[in-house]
């Protein structure tokens, strides 16, 4: 997940590969852990099935980050 404070520092599609790749690991997890599972040194952060759709939510956001970016491209 993307901490706020640090959001718009750095290179956007840096950010969205690194949202991606996070998406990709929690994606991961759910097969080994399964949906309603937790990750056994982390389970505040909740159930597998809910972390997904915390990180694509920050994958969706810097995938708009992104569009916006090229769209303004001249």
């Amino acid at each position: 997940m993307s901490d706020p404070q640090f959001y718009h520092i750095g290179d956007p599609f840096i950010g969205l590969i690194e949202e991606c790749s996070e998406l990709i690991h929690i994606l991961c997890k759910s097969k080994r852990f399964g949906l309603d599972g937790c990750h056994p040194s982390r389970p505040a952060e909740g159930t597998v099935k809910e972390r997904i759709f915390f990180e694509m939510e920050d994958v969706q956001k810097r995938i708009r980050e992104v569009k916006e970016i090229l769209e303004n491209e001249s």
